[in-house]
């Protein structure tokens, strides 16, 4: 989709949802943001404003765009398999976010998934949200975005998460 420009789910602004419930992760001051494919949000720079923020995309595509549009002039570097780009408190890793390993992610006390679970398709939200568990300390609040809609309408992604399937995946978390 990034090759071919069809990301009709990309925001232009900062989603809503994130500056409404955003509070409610009750994070300290400093505590480090993750963002599971992040792609090109700017809900991350948003987020930059008040946190350190971590994002991992898979598509290099999105990763320069995201600092091309912000008009940042990343730093590049290398880390366990993944390019790197970091300005100011912005880390993106680009890479496989099912290659991560836990110490990339030790200091991370909060997510925000604002489109990595409802980008999966069904038989992998399951392992993605092992991989989260794997990863992150026990305690990480999270924020998630999700949509309901007739799957039948829309092939997706993003694809329809119901209420049920959010519980029954995230529900220990």
């Amino acid at each position: 989709r990034w090759r071919e420009g069809r990301i009709g789910f990309h925001l232009n602004d900062t989603n809503p949802n994130l500056t409404e419930w955003f509070d409610r992760l009750d994070l300290k001051p400093g505590s480090r943001i993750f963002v599971p494919l992040c792609g090109k949000s700017r809900d991350m720079l948003w987020l930059g404003a008040r946190h350190p923020v971590l994002g991992v995309e898979l598509s290099p595509i999105a990763v320069e765009a995201f600092f091309a549009e912000a008009e940042l002039v990343p730093r590049h570097g290398q880390e366990c398999g993944f390019s790197v780009c970091e300005a100011d408190r912005l880390r993106l890793l680009c890479g496989d976010f099912f290659d991560l390993v836990p110490q990339q992610l030790e200091a991370v006390r909060g997510v925000y998934d604002r489109g990595a679970l409802v980008a999966l398709p069904p038989q992998l939200r399951g392992r993605y949200v092992e991989r989260l568990n794997d990863l992150l300390p026990a305690a990480t609040a999270m924020l998630l975005v999700t949509m309901e809609y007739p799957q039948a309408e829309m092939p997706g992604p993003p694809f329809a998460v119901e209420e049920a399937e959010v519980y029954r995946l995230l529900a220990d978390r």
